[in-house]
């Protein structure tokens, strides 16, 4: 036995006993030495080659400092990890690795934590860019909207010459640009060092072929014929908003916090039936108004939507057959501003061939002229209208001569706020010349009234359009447009009769314009301004060429303005804003002057 060793563990309670336990408290509650604190690894990633390539290596490499971790793992693109063994790299090889854009994240793991660095990624395509459209790509462009090619993926800017495309005018005469990248390298844009001047056909050509993508692949060789050379045509009305998705027939303007708010109509082809549709351009896109029918009475097609607007009300008609018969029906609606509110029952119009004009009159309550067949050589017009609970004829039927084989045409239709006119052409009774008349009708004390002398229409012609309106000083306003039989004439004339006269007159018609043997007229709009200025516009079908052009002329006191052209398209709707601004429907967009 060892005396030291018994005396040591007897020595040190004596010796407590002696001082006090006091003094040895704070030798027994002595609490152990902390545990190491975890690693704190930093783990970054270097990474050599290229970040877009097509071939050879490119080497991801993953350094840890700080400590030795647990494991090491590789996230690509957010997937489940892979374990990297040191020395931590990880190499795709471009030549065959799968094309596609990769983001790896590299994460250290020690202690329970994990420690990750920054992402890098790199894109594998061996694929070769390709041209898959060009600007525009519309109709109606803007004159700042330049001409371009949109490649399939961005391009190397660094692989573009100086002079990639050209830019050619009238003529074929170069038109000085600078060819400029955009939309991340995707769009190649020919920007003219001034704006184009409507109307005016401008080209593009492509000039360089070699240009690669941002992996080095060169241009396909196979490009589409487009992609070669293409044109776009500028006209002096230009598009200001997106294409609706459907081919609109129907405008109407409406008054916003932010200025004029168009509204078109259009039918939407739904599973196989025309769904009358109304769509407001909310500022930056089209918004689709709520459905015009239930959705228990959407299977009969729909056709010949109208919208219009007046003093904040807007209205909406159109055809479709009835379920229980097959026969043709008029539908009406009033938009309340949350839900389209039915007009009454479906109107029985009794004929498949029957044209409707709809106008709206005192407080946005609906006036509608309709035109229908009743024979295959005759047909009638009357008039209806919205009284706030049903609709009721308006006076009886029209017809200057009740006998068979004179048939009433080309019904038109002007209200205000006490008035509603109606005009249509009907041939003479007796054979001798002139063989038509447009006759002008006013609905006042119950009944039509004749508005003047009905007015004549020389020679052998077709009366292809007439339209009606009435101007703020109490003046009716009419033009109509004659084709002569045998030699193609096309005549657009105007008149005037003064409605507050007890006697009104017409005015001798005067020669808004004439197409002498070569072609005629469709689509006449006649509209008036708040200082009473009537403004015609239209559309021109010319002799051997497919593509109509649209023109509009406004009536000062002093006289007719010069003829204008709107672009070349056929004209559906052509307004005036509160501003006295022109906005047409032109082709399938709605446009202004630019």
């Amino acid at each position: 036995m060892n005396p030291r060793r018994t005396r040591a563990r007897w020595a040190f309670p004596l010796l407590c006993a002696a001082l006090g336990t006091a003094a040895c408290d704070n030798v027994e509650s002595e609490p152990p030495p902390p545990a190491p604190p975890p690693p704190e690894l930093r783990v970054s990633v270097n990474t050599e080659g290229p970040a877009f390539c097509r071939e050879g290596l490119w080497t991801l490499a993953v350094s840890v400092e700080g400590g030795t971790p647990e494991r090491l793992e590789l996230f690509t693109n957010g997937e489940a990890p892979t374990r990297l063994a040191a020395p931590y790299q990880h190499v795709v090889d471009c030549a065959t690795h799968a094309e596609g854009s990769f983001a790896f994240r590299a994460r250290a793991v020690a202690g329970g934590q994990n420690f990750d660095a920054a992402d890098v990624s790199v894109t594998v395509d061996r694929t070769p860019p390709t041209i898959v459209s060009v600007r525009p790509d519309h109709s109606h462009p803007s004159v700042s909207s330049p001409m371009g090619f949109v490649f399939s993926e961005p391009l190397l800017p660094s692989s573009l010459q100086s002079a990639p495309a050209e830019l050619v005018g009238p003529g074929g005469l170069p038109v000085a640009h600078q060819a400029v990248l955009s939309e991340d390298g995707t769009v190649l844009e020919l920007v003219p060092t001034s704006l184009p001047q409507p109307p005016v056909t401008m080209g593009a050509m492509l000039l360089q072929k070699d240009m690669t993508d941002r992996a080095g692949n060169p241009l396909d060789p196979v490009l589409p014929d487009f992609a070669v050379l293409h044109h776009a045509t500028y006209w002096p009305f230009g598009r200001v908003m997106a294409f609706p998705g459907s081919w609109p027939t129907s405008l109407a303007l409406e008054s916003g916090d932010a200025g004029t708010v168009p509204v078109v109509g259009f039918i939407h082809d739904a599973q196989g039936a025309g769904e009358p549709t109304v769509a407001r351009w909310n500022g930056d896109e089209w918004q689709h108004l709520p459905p015009l029918r239930a959705a228990n009475a959407r299977s009969a097609s729909a056709s010949g939507l109208q919208v219009v607007q007046k003093d904040g009300a807007l209205v909406a008609a159109w055809c479709e057959g009835d379920a229980a018969n097959g026969g043709p029906r008029l539908h009406v609606a009033s938009y309340t501003g949350t839900a389209w509110q039915p007009l009454g029952a479906p109107y029985d119009i009794q004929s498949e061939s029957t044209q409707v004009k709809l106008a709206l009159g005192k407080q946005g309550r609906p006036v509608i002229a309709l035109e229908r067949n009743v024979s295959d050589s005759d047909t009638e017009v009357r008039v209806i209208h919205w009284t706030g609970t049903e609709w009721r004829a308006l006076g009886g039927l029209l017809d200057e001569h009740p006998v068979p084989n004179t048939p009433a045409r080309r019904v038109a239709i002007a209200t205000d706020d006490t008035r509603v006119l109606v005009s249509w052409v009907e041939a003479a009774a007796d054979i001798g010349p002139p063989h038509n008349y447009i006759h002008v009708r006013a609905f006042e004390n119950g009944n039509w009234v004749p508005v003047g002398v009905s007015i004549p229409v020389a020679g052998l012609t077709v009366m292809e359009n007439i339209v009606l309106a009435i101007q703020p000083d109490s003046r009716a306003v009419i033009a109509w447009t004659e084709r002569e039989f045998s030699v193609s004439d096309g005549t657009l004339r105007f008149s005037s009769a003064a409605l507050d006269s007890s006697q009104p007159t017409w005015a001798s018609p005067e020669y808004v314009d004439i197409r002498p043997g070569s072609g005629w007229y469709a689509s006449l709009q006649l509209v008036v301004g708040h200082d009473n200025e009537p403004w015609l516009a239209w559309t021109e079908y010319r002799r051997y060429s497919p593509e109509p052009y649209s023109y509009y002329r406004r009536r000062r006191a002093t006289g007719w303005e010069p003829k204008q052209l709107i672009a070349g398209a056929r004209l559906w709707e052509f307004l005036l804003d509160e501003d006295g601004h022109p906005w047409a429907l032109s082709g399938d967009t709605v446009v202004r002057p630019q």
